[in-house]
């Protein structure tokens, strides 16, 4: 365990032996890091990953610099398909500690695989607008790119979770329970995809008792008419047998003329005939003209409804690359925001070396150059431990590296006789108005500037330098932007201010 001011190695006493400062609380945060970075491997080892993923962002919290909870942190995010945010975890993790890193490794096996890179890029792309689909609404789309996405990268938990919701929003709980099946065995205890799995459980389980009810309301049906039995006629008639033959009775006696009966099956032929001619097959015919009639009305009318479809569908399709169009800007500008914030933590970091090591004027050009993507975004995108850390070293650094500056111009100033030595001067001295100029002799630290101005100018005019007008016009700008630091600053003396409106008009009649 080391110093966090200068570095050193802490023994068992509350406080530094090299520089003093006090380490109690220090240690305390440590070993809070520390205990939740063991607890987190532990949920990993049981591949419970968001318990994991929860216990190494604490750890972190505590101790930004716990490289070991990042790099497990970052193989957490990325088993469960978070690439991105896995690279960050390595790349500020290499940043924290360059040398002898495993995230270093981590890194390049990515950076060496550009077709790996490019697969993870698609799949944020097509998960990001199956989301805009199912928000919209259109779940087939959504389903269909979600499929695409998971194809692509199994392990990715979001997508499986958000295909099974869209199956159980379709009431098909058999298939919303197969991909979340598939999260569980990557993540077994993931909160969203237990809560999930309980459900579909729950909707199958009154399924299986509907059901169950219908079909024993249908056996019962089915039970019930077996037990019918017609009634028979119990007379004494004996029962006729399957060899019986029953012969009516002649109504015109007991002889039967062939001749008759002939004669009557003709006639019966010819009634048929005629009554099918006449009366059934004008019928059919008229029956089956109607059919079509219908049928053609049918067909007609499913057409206009496919055309309408047709025409729906094409201003989801036009509406849908619309709003792909617009995800895709968005994503963009979020890659040039999270670039921007991982260059400020990279600066932070660097600050904070800096500091360590006491080089308080590269402390404090790292603090001034983190300006993070405008005012308002350094309000809400950068979290209250990184505010925090830069105000907690920033008054410090600044006066340290305002007076570092001064007195290294203080020495340059009699020695100067070039122009860009004069430049060096200048350079320095500007900076400690950068800084914290009122812990200097900022009056004295005016007048050397106003005089370092002229000579430079002077020195350009005689080193016949290209365009020496633009170090008169930059004398100007510069001693411009003092007087207005100083009519801003509180509690400046009105001498101080006069003396350096006097040199601002010495430099414009110059």
């Amino acid at each position: 365990m080391k110093c966090y001011r200068c570095g050193c190695v802490l023994s068992g006493n509350d406080f530094c032996n090299s520089c003093g400062a006090t380490v109690v609380v220090y240690k305390k945060v440590l070993r809070i890091s520390n205990t939740y970075y063991n607890m987190g491997l532990t949920k990993v080892q049981v591949r419970d990953l968001s318990g994991a993923a929860d216990l190494l962002r604490r750890s972190i919290k505590f101790n930004k610099s716990n490289v070991d909870a990042r790099n497990l942190l970052g193989l957490v995010y990325f088993e469960m398909g978070e690439a991105v945010q896995a690279f960050s975890q390595w790349v500020i993790s290499k940043n924290i500690k360059p040398e002898d890193n495993i995230a270093g490794r981590y890194i390049k096996s990515l950076q060496s695989n550009p077709t790996k890179l490019d697969t993870i890029n698609q799949t944020i792309k097509k998960f990001n607008i199956a989301l805009g689909y199912a928000r919209e609404g259109n779940d087939d789309l959504a389903i269909i790119q979600l499929k695409k996405v998971l194809n692509m990268n199994p392990n990715l938990i979001k997508g499986h979770q958000l295909l099974a919701l869209l199956y159980m929003k379709r009431g098909d709980y058999d298939r919303a329970k197969k991909p979340i099946m598939k999260s569980l065995k990557i993540d077994n205890n993931n909160a969203l995809s237990r809560k999930y799995l309980n459900e579909i459980e729950k909707r199958s389980d009154k399924r299986q008792i509907v059901n169950n009810d219908n079909i024993a309301k249908t056996s019962e049906k089915i039970s019930s008419r077996k037990r019918f039995k017609p009634e028979f006629d119990t007379g004494a008639n004996e029962p006729l047998s399957g060899y019986d033959v029953i012969i009516p009775k002649n109504a015109y006696g007991e002889s039967n003329s062939g001749t008759l009966t002939v004669l009557n099956v003709i006639i019966g032929i010819v009634i048929g005939v005629a009554v099918t001619f006449f009366l059934l097959t004008p019928a059919k015919v008229n029956s089956l003209n109607t059919n079509h009639k219908n049928e053609v009305l049918d067909l007609n009318s499913q057409i206009a409804g496919l055309n309408s479809q047709i025409a729906d569908l094409k201003a989801q399709v036009d509406g849908a690359n619309s709003a792909n169009a617009e995800l895709q800007g968005k994503i963009d500008n979020a890659d040039s925001e999270k670039d921007i914030v991982i260059a400020d933590y990279e600066k932070l970091i660097t600050a904070l070396t800096a500091y360590q090591a006491r080089s308080y004027v590269e402390c404090a050009e790292q603090l001034s150059s983190i300006s993070g993507i405008s005012a308002e975004d350094y309000e809400t995108k950068y979290s209250e431990s990184f505010k925090n850390m830069c105000a907690a070293i920033k008054d410090d650094a600044y006066k340290q590296a305002a007076s570092a500056a001064y007195s290294e111009a203080r020495s340059l100033y009699n020695s100067a006789s070039t122009v860009d030595t004069w430049d060096t001067v200048i350079s320095k001295l500007e900076r400690c108005f950068v800084y914290d100029f009122k812990n200097i002799d900022y009056n004295d630290a005016v007048r050397r500037l106003s005089e370092a101005y002229k000579s430079r100018y002077q020195c350009a005019v005689s080193e016949n330098v290209e365009n020496p007008a633009s170090y008169k016009e930059q004398a100007i700008n510069g001693m411009q932007g003092i007087v207005d630091k100083l009519t801003a600053t509180e509690g400046i003396s009105s001498s101080s201010l006069k003396n350096a409106q006097d040199a601002l008009a010495e430099l414009q009649t110059m």
